[in-house]
């Protein structure tokens, strides 16, 4: 009798235990944004802005608003499917159809930018240059690169790519603000300065030489990871430039877009590197881009370099979705979407 009460009592201990557990993962789910709520507050954020105000499921969008919706719906993809994701591995992974899908359901207007989808006795993808539209290309561009990235490992393998690019996050002299862009790649998002490159070459002198190519002329050979020890001076070349050119043009970096600063007379003498790494890319497949942290020695305008290096590296950090009065909303993690990948380099960084 004293046995079976025993028996019992552990059994109903067990049960006691997995109702906790059960009900502890319960409540962490709660937690977490659902897929569906997720793509909905992200097209709320990023596509939203680029629809007509008033628009029908006949609207047929021009060239340009095609191709900016498309560009808005990538970074959606990218948040969704590896970001998100990658904090929450038990979510699904979204293909181009599924994402097709849920995306008309959630906004019937982007039927209007698809072509591949509308047509429904089509079956198979032969030709994706013909058969599909600017914003159907881009999901599966997006898609693709999400599976590389690997939302299930903790960083994604990098070895071997080739380094189209070069980004720098410029600082100023007391490493408290920073420069970055808003609305320079992405609507709604900010970003570091960015340069593209095609080809780093070892020129005759033995000396390394930075060249970039005219996009349409065939591109031979890109510089790898491997190759990065030789080619280092030509992407500090390049990182550079593309300072030099930033602060000798009028820009903003001010979120309302109410003013402009001209940083003027920057050089390379005035320019410190920090910290450099590599970073993979989010917008090609299996590419890397050289990051460099970069001080400013030279006195600015405090409305040219003037966001939080703290507020940028708490906005890196924590959830892409939160709920407020029943509704998921993005957070400013999701802003910052072009710095995400540097996260990393500026964390070690910070805590040198």
């Amino acid at each position: 009798m004293i046995l079976t009460s025993f028996f019992a009592h552990g059994i109903l201990k067990k049960i006691d235990n997995w109702s906790s557990e059960s009900l502890s993962l319960a409540m962490d789910m709660s937690d977490v944004c659902p897929t569906e709520d997720a793509v909905r507050a992200l097209l709320e954020h990023f596509v939203d802005p680029m629809l007509p105000a008033k628009s029908s499921l006949l609207d047929n969008p021009s060239q340009s608003q095609r191709q900016a919706v498309a560009k808005q719906v990538h970074a959606v993809l990218l948040l969704y499917n590896y970001y998100h994701r990658k904090q929450n591995r038990a979510l699904e992974h979204l293909g181009f159809d599924s994402f097709c899908k849920l995306a008309v359901i959630l906004k019937p207007t982007l039927l209007g930018h698809l072509k591949f989808m509308q047509i429904s006795n089509v079956k198979e993808l032969d030709d994706p240059e013909n058969q599909l539209s600017i914003m159907e290309k881009t999901i599966m561009h997006a898609c693709d690169i999400s599976k590389v990235l690997d939302a299930s490992r903790e960083n994604p393998n990098v070895e071997g790519w080739p380094l189209t690019k070069v980004a720098v996050f410029l600082v100023d002299s007391k490493n408290e603000k920073c420069l970055l862009l808003f609305n320079s790649i992405t609507q709604g998002v900010w970003s570091v300065i960015e340069k593209d490159l095609e080809v780093l070459r070892q020129s005759s002198d033995g000396t390394t030489e930075t060249k970039q190519v005219d996009k349409k002329r065939r591109v031979i050979r890109k510089p790898s990871i491997a190759d990065s020890k030789i080619n280092l001076a030509g992407f500090l070349q390049l990182a550079y430039s593309a300072v030099k050119e930033l602060t000798g043009m009028l820009f903003s970096v001010h979120k309302t877009m109410e003013y402009a600063s001209v940083i003027q007379g920057v050089t390379q003498a005035d320019l410190i590197v920090l910290e450099d790494g590599v970073a993979y890319s989010v917008n090609k497949e299996k590419e890397a881009t050289r990051f460099y942290i970069m001080q400013c020695t030279k006195p600015v305008n405090d409305d040219a370099i003037q966001v939080s290096i703290n507020d940028v590296m708490n906005s890196l950090q924590g959830p892409l979705f939160e709920k407020s009065s029943g509704r998921w909303t993005v957070t400013p993690v999701v802003e910052h979407f072009h710095v995400l990948p540097y996260a990393g380099i500026l964390s070690e960084w910070m805590h040198k």
